[in-house]
């Protein structure tokens, strides 16, 4: 037993220790709490690591904060997340390959978006090795075009700015119109998402150009193969994503102006734009754009090709209000278009179109001169769209999102069997889309990430002149949930959707009848991806996935002609709903000293696959003769190979390659699918000096060389389907860029020159609708300046 001394000098050491832990508590919290036990210790802090000049995100930077020890890696949206902080004042310490290292502090109430900027640090760029985790946002193949690999396609259209791309090419409509497939496939199988907002126009032609201004990127993001979970139904191909660059977060104002010129069609264009933010309101940002381009015929090696002008006139507007747990932003742009179209493939009678096709040149080729005038045929097109988007952060549960958008898309197409002289087209479509989607992305619970989504379409069409396509009026509904979980260097992924869609049509019949068919279709789409960081700079990805798409009103009920394809075309009101099954296996050779890659191998499954299928004989109408088309359904493979390579040579010299191989076969007929890409190998050097301009007047100079060459497409149907000529021989294209920046004092003139097919090579793709009359345009040669504008004092 204790002696009563014994007990009270415990009892006076117990109390004594108890009288210091408020003190050792309070040292261990951040300066501003110390002494302060109750506090709020769930917050969160997150934002984006941003280039401090370009805006454009940096992936894999690295934000540390030494007061809590923990450091956080940016995804590859730039995003970092910190959760289960206290209330208190941080240090951020950020650094990144390039950049010089940043230190920010933060004083935490509640939690906070904080956007991170970064200085580029030229003495450093390209001398760092980087190591660790690469772990991609997704398993499914991916790419991304931005920065100088973006501004070296300035002046092109949105298909071919993407043509860079392994697994993409463009389907072309003449030498001004085209638009973009992947493996394989396009139009109503890759849906586009500009700014956020998923495009919706007349985009099932084959000669309907996306309406997107390429100058309002800041990059392009190709995802290939079904994609369906996220992006909702019709991205069985793939999905195209075009993002601006965010809204300018510090106080003053800013832009840049493009100028850009072209040889062959003598094109001319500028994109201007102008940004600020409100010094006194910081969170409230504004953007305006605005592009002009004018081309005149484009020639061939040996003639011109008559009526091959375009005219464009684009501009947009944005405004955001950001604040850390809200905001919110509007955007608007218009895209209008006027594009010429190959007099030669309009054709007064069967005789002639059979003659014009053995021919091999337009009938006029020897007469046709260049000029910027535009005749019939040819197409007039104007898209609008709203954007609408908020953000809320739901304290420590997550944050939820709501974006808005409407578009109006008015399609007229002008056939050659009217006056140049009538205001009247041959047909007019107008489309009107209201779409909204909803997603809430919850707090991390663990190593488990993830969001839930809800997202509606409606849309109406009309048309006047002509019943080519009927009216008709569309809803869908669809919602999603897609969670990942993710440790060390293992990613899982899985997502799961539903789509259900009604579409009520209206059209004559015979003897003028009205009718009214109606359709439902609904289908679920799934993806499970893995994604293992082995380490030596390898990682590899597997991901299964699925999309389904319903047939669309133009291959259900189309019957007659197609005025700017110079087709005629019939629908099946029997077609049934495509579903694709994606099977993918990537490998990533990163990051390494030497060789860096990617290699992807993929087979796409499509049940019911919906395409056009030829006819034997053209069909003589009232307006001429015209290739007959007929809209079939069957099983169908896709089957290829993409593979991406950079081999560092010397010090500044890289030898890049990239090929594409595509096998695409009909399963009902056990023959060739009609009209899919030729085999393409891309190789050329880069050599890059004045990296580490300084104050010197030439920096970041650069020269590419290299050529192109793509098979004659020999996997053909010959069974039962049969194309009106047959494919055109291989070929082989010469290509060089070369470009630098020029210092004028603190002002700063980016300059560059690309030419294709310099060696003024007479070929034609399989791909161009209209290769039955004529060759592709022959050597080009396209300058660029542009000046970025600062009109903020430092």
């Amino acid at each position: 037993m204790l002696s009563p001394v014994r007990v009270k000098l415990n009892l006076y050491l117990t109390l004594l220790l108890l009288l210091q832990v408020p003190p050792l508590w309070a040292h261990t919290l951040p300066d501003t709490l110390a002494g302060n036990a109750e506090q709020n210790c769930g917050l969160t802090l997150s934002g984006k690591t941003l280039d401090h000049d370009t805006r454009e995100v940096l992936i894999g930077a690295t934000v540390h904060i030494p007061e809590l020890d923990k450091t956080a890696a940016s995804d590859a949206y730039g995003n970092y997340h910190f959760h289960h902080l206290c209330q208190g004042t941080y240090t951020m310490i950020v650094t990144y390959v390039g950049y010089e290292t940043e230190r920010y502090t933060l004083k935490m109430v509640n939690s906070a978006v904080r956007d991170l900027q970064l200085h580029a640090n030229p003495r450093t760029l390209g001398t760092v090795e980087v190591t660790g985790s690469h772990l991609k946002e997704m398993a499914q193949s991916q790419q991304t075009i931005s920065g100088r690999e973006l501004a070296e396609t300035r002046g092109l259209a949105l298909a071919e700015t993407l043509r860079g791309i392994a697994g993409v090419t463009t389907l072309q409509t003449g030498p001004t119109i085209s638009k973009p497939v992947i493996h394989g496939m396009h139009s109503n199988r890759v849906l586009l998402l500009n700014n956020g907002v998923r495009q919706e126009g007349q985009q099932w032609g084959a000669e309907h150009a996306p309406e997107i201004d390429p100058f309002v990127a800041s990059e392009m993001k190709v995802i290939k193969g079904a994609a369906g979970v996220r992006y909702g139904a019709d991205a069985i191909g793939g999905v195209i994503i075009v993002e601006p660059k965010p809204l300018r977060t510090e106080p003053g104002i800013g832009g840049e102006v493009h100028l850009l010129g072209s040889t062959n069609n003598r094109q001319l264009a500028t994109s201007a734009t102008l940004e600020g933010n409100v010094a006194g309101i910081p969170p409230l940002s504004w953007r305006l754009q605005g592009t002009l381009r004018k081309a005149g015929n484009s020639r061939t090696p040996d003639y011109y090709l008559e009526n091959t002008g375009l005219e464009e006139q684009n501009f947009s507007a944005a405004v955001g209000y950001k604040k850390e747990t809200y905001g919110a932003e509007l955007f608007v742009s218009q895209f209008n278009t006027k594009l010429g179209i190959l007099r030669e493939s309009h054709i007064g009678n069967v005789t002639d179109l059979e003659n014009a096709i053995a021919r091999g040149r337009p009938s006029n080729a020897d007469n046709a001169s260049f000029t910027y005038k535009i005749n019939r045929p040819y197409q007039d097109v104007q898209h609008s769209l709203l954007k609408a988007k908020g953000y809320w952060q739901l304290g420590e549960a997550g944050r939820l999102e709501f974006v808005y958008g409407w578009q109006r898309n008015l399609r007229e197409e002008y056939d050659v069997h009217r006056s140049n002289s009538s205001a009247l087209p041959s047909l007019q479509l107008t489309l009107n889309t209201h779409t909204t989607e909803a997603v809430f992305q919850h707090r991390p619970f663990g190593n488990f990430s993830g969001s839930v989504g809800i997202n509606t379409i409606y849309q109406k069409n009309t048309y006047l002149y002509s019943d080519f396509l009927p009216y008709f009026t569309g809803v869908t509904a669809g919602v999603f949930a897609i969670e990942k979980w993710q440790k060390d260097r293992l990613q899982l992924e899985a997502g799961l959707r539903y789509d259900y869609k009604h579409l009520e049509v209206k059209r004559f019949a015979a003897r003028n009848v009205l009718e009214k068919p109606t359709y439902n279709f609904n289908n679920v789409s799934g993806t499970l991806g893995a994604i293992y960081d082995v380490g030596y700079h390898l990682s590899f990805g597997l991901s299964a996935t699925s999309a389904w798409r319903a047939p669309g009103a133009n291959e259900l009920f189309s019957q007659g002609v197609h005025h700017s394809a110079a087709t005629y075309e019939r629908g099946d009101p029997t077609l049934e709903s495509e579903q694709a099954y994606n099977f993918e296996l990537s490998v990533d050779y990163f990051n390494n000293a030497r060789l860096n890659g990617t290699l992807s191998l993929y087979h796409n499954f499509i049940n019911n696959y919906i395409y056009l299928s030829p006819l034997p004989e053209p069909v003589l109408t009232i307006r001429g003769a015209f290739p007959a088309f007929q809209y079939r359904q069957a099983d169908a493979t896709f089957k290829g190979v993409d593979l991406s390579l950079d081999y560092k040579l010397l010090t500044g010299l890289v030898l890049e390659s990239k090929t594409a191989l595509l096998y695409a076969r009909n399963l009902d007929t056990d023959d060739y699918l009609i009209y899919m890409p030729a085999n393409r190998f891309d190789n050329s050097l880069r050599y890059e000096f004045g990296q580490n301009g300084g104050q010197k007047k030439l920096s970041d100079a650069y020269v590419s060389f290299g050529g192109t060459y793509v098979t004659e497409q020999e996997r053909v149907p010959v069974r039962t389907e049969e194309d009106f000529a047959p494919a055109p021989e291989s070929y082989f294209l010469l290509h060089a860029e070369a470009g630098t920046t020029l210092h004028f004092g603190k002002q700063a003139v980016e300059i560059g020159i690309t030419g294709n097919n310099l060696l003024n090579t007479t070929y034609r793709q399989y791909l161009n609708k209209l290769r039955y009359f004529a060759d592709e345009p022959g050597r080009l040669l396209m300058f660029r300046i542009r000046v970025p504008l600062n009109f903020t004092k430092s």
